[in-house]
């Protein structure tokens, strides 16, 4: 069995028969039929995720997406299998494991579409070349999932940060992938940092390409936090780490191997680095125990925070970082950034109640800071009155206009509440009481579910299931009481190896930079 570019001299080849697709991709798909006479000849898509399976309606058809067995079943004199996939040496391994007894298939394809080809030209242009001294960063989703501000941020930036302050950039060109490189111009005096475009990657402008794949194809260390595609051809040579956000409760929701798509991952501990291997398919050997580089922030945070952001001055304050979700449906339909109730907020489900609990606030002289999920719209959390002066809302925007990075206002945070979120087994580190909204626990464990059995074992705080809990929380953080302090330390010496400020310093010597 062999794998062949899908071109036009392939093409002719397979021009009359069927084409079974390998992985569901709406834009490869796209890229595919404006490229070839194809559309027709699609027979239906084969895909591992289950998200993906069932009807999909594409351009006026209706096709099937069905899980790999699928491939024993085809008929390989009518059909041929087509990968569209930006792993399409991955996916060819596997189509080969599955299909090694069928002799009648000789050859699977693959299309590459506008980023794989130019890629794959750059990579053969500088094959020959050694490698330099270029380290790149780049934060945040796949290019499609864009979100402003998350192109700068994250574990990514704190590492940026800490190089930048002990001048590793006198050695090394520091060079990030961001949306807009013209928003970075604070930078542009600084020795050897660079902002180029991830966009860069497909432009028609061959002088922005080539500075792109320059120095993808030619950098040392390749850090991201979540989106990892962009890296997926890189030299055995290069070496790709995977910063991610967190260590927290929620269990990935769908499996991919990710052991050949990045060399190395960190992690705050022994515990989670078997919890990495297993939801994300890596070895022990990839895992770098060091703690994340932006829990350095909570040590650290910023100075008069509160008039950067016209917070009001109050004798406490409490973090509150919902991640909106209805969990009432299957699986397929979890939505983890809807409201799903009048204020929008979890516990706190009308607008009375958000009355009362501001007035409590204001007698303790406590202001109550919510900070939205990044993909959560300002817009669809129910409207909280100008008087309500001890609860306040900030969104993504906000902190991105600002330039603030969320750790770095939570080392004023007194007390924090969280739900199943990695935020708070950052904020374990400053021992301070930290409580659960968990009014949905039962349908979140049995709908996406948790990297841990008997979660509510593994929670370092108090429980909030109704609103009642919560104004008892507020009590006592208004008291400087800390009912389950003793639960937290013991569960923080199991969830974090290190207790400090140190990890970028303990990434940056686990990779000998």
């Amino acid at each position: 069995m062999q794998l062949k570019l899908l071109n036009a001299s392939t093409f002719k080849d397979i021009s009359d028969k069927g084409i079974v697709c390998y992985e569901k991709s709406e834009i490869y798909l796209r890229e595919l039929c404006a490229a070839f006479p194809v559309q027709n000849n699609i027979r239906k898509i084969i895909d591992d995720n289950i998200r993906n399976q069932g009807k999909f309606e594409f351009m006026g058809r209706s096709l099937a997406v069905v899980e790999t067995d699928n491939l024993k079943k085809i008929d390989f004199d009518k059909n041929v299998i087509l990968i569209i996939s930006d792993y399409f040496v991955e996916a060819y391994e596997k189509i080969c494991n599955i299909l090694h007894m069928k002799t009648s298939v000789d050859t699977v394809y693959y299309f590459a579409n506008k980023e794989t080809e130019y890629e794959l030209g750059y990579r053969e242009q500088y094959k020959d070349m050694s490698l330099e001294n270029i380290i790149i960063f780049r934060s945040g989703p796949h290019t499609s999932a864009y979100v402003e501000g998350m192109d700068f941020a994250d574990n990514a930036r704190a590492l940026f940060e800490y190089m930048l302050e002990n001048r590793y950039n006198e050695k090394y060109r520091l060079v990030w992938l961001v949306k807009n490189p013209e928003g970075f111009k604070r930078y542009h005096c600084i020795k050897n940092v660079e902002f180029l475009s991830f966009d860069w990657s497909v432009s028609t402008n061959k002088e922005e390409r080539d500075s792109y794949y320059y120095v993808l194809c030619l950098a040392k260390y390749i850090f991201f936090t979540d989106a990892y595609g962009f890296a997926r051809n890189c030299r055995k040579d290069q070496i790709r780490v995977q910063l991610w956000h967190g260590c927290g409760f929620k269990t990935r929701v769908n499996f991919v191997r990710c052991e050949k798509r990045y060399e190395y991952t960190t992690v705050i501990s022994d515990i989670y680095s078997k919890i990495h291997q297993d939801i994300y398919g890596l070895s022990e050997d990839q895992m770098l125990v060091t703690g994340y580089a932006k829990q350095n922030w909570l040590f650290h945070p910023l100075t008069k925070w509160w008039e950067r952001l016209l917070v009001p001055k109050a004798g406490k304050y409490i973090f509150w970082l919902p991640t909106f979700r209805t969990a009432k449906e299957q699986l397929r339909n979890l939505n983890e950034y809807e409201p799903d109730s009048q204020t929008g907020l979890p516990v706190v489900y009308t607008y009375e109640m958000l009355e009362r609990l501001n007035a409590l606030l204001r007698s303790l002289d406590i202001v109550l800071v919510v900070k939205l999920h990044p993909f959560q719209d300002k817009k669809k959390i129910g409207r909280i009155d100008m008087d309500m002066g001890n609860i306040v809302i900030l969104d993504n925007g906000q902190l991105t206009e600002k330039d603030i990075q969320i750790n770095q206002l939570l080392g004023h945070a007194d007390a924090l509440i969280s739900d199943y979120s990695s935020a708070a087994v950052d904020y374990m580190l400053l021992d301070r009481p930290i409580a659960f909204t968990l009014d949905d626990v039962e349908e979140y464990g049995q709908n996406r579910g948790f990297v841990f059995d008997n979660i509510r074992d593994w929670l370092p705080g108090r429980e909030l299931a109704c609103f009642g809990d919560i104004c008892h929380f507020v009590v006592e953080v208004g008291s400087g009481a800390d009912m389950t302090g003793e639960k937290r330390r013991k569960l923080l010496s199991i969830m974090h190896k290190y207790h400090d400020g140190r990890s970028c310093k303990r990434i940056v010597d686990a990779l000998r930079i």
